[in-house]
């Protein structure tokens, strides 16, 4: 598949999920490892409000909710998971609210190598971010759709996935804000990068 498709296919493929995160919240999703999940797992629970990100299946089993809070300091309590051809998403929100939010989509690209990575996927304003994977980057989108500007980190990995990882702030969050959100952001990314199911 030409890279440029890939790219459009995933900026496609988080929109869609976020509305999936709206509609089936707290519901199974698809993905490696899920044939059969259900929304309610047996045994104990940490909290009886709320299950873990993993459970939704699909590119949420690569987050955990105390994880995500301890790198960044966000708080999020409700995981949708979705797949579009060789496309996992996750999109997580705080029960009630929309905003902030933040997705992670993962594609496997084995024909992808760092040369065209950074060439037609890596945005032109991005900045490098060293020992993240093969080659990754950071970008702070601008405001869009009644969100607040959107940190990125988007990444090749080691085993060949193209990982995009973009926490959408809420409206009125400026764009120095925003761009202070970049380390933690980071530090999530470098923790999703070693993490396998």
């Amino acid at each position: 598949m030409p890279v440029r498709q890939l790219h459009r296919r995933i900026a496609h493929a988080v929109p869609a999920t976020a509305l999936a995160a709206l509609l089936t919240a707290g519901c199974a999703g698809t993905g490696p490892g899920t044939a059969g999940a259900t929304a309610r797992p047996s045994g104990p629970l940490a909290s009886p409000t709320r299950y873990p990100a993993a459970v939704a299946g699909g590119a949420c089993q690569l987050v955990d909710y105390d994880v995500i809070t301890a790198d960044t300091g966000a708080v999020f309590d409700v995981a949708a998971a979705d797949q579009v051809n060789e496309t996992y998403t996750c999109v997580l929100q705080r029960q009630g609210a929309s905003l902030p939010d933040l997705s992670l989509s993962v594609t496997s690209v084995q024909d992808l190598d760092p040369t065209t990575f950074k060439a037609k996927v890596q945005p032109k304003t991005a900045t490098a971010v060293p020992d993240l994977g093969k080659l990754g980057y950071s970008v702070v989108r601008p405001a869009t759709g009644g969100a607040g500007p959107a940190v990125e980190v988007g990444w090749l990995s080691g085993n060949q996935r193209l990982i995009v990882l973009r926490l959408r702030t809420a409206a009125g969050t400026g764009q120095d804000q925003a761009r202070d959100l970049v380390p933690k952001l980071v530090v999530l990314a470098r923790t999703i990068d070693v993490t396998s199911v």
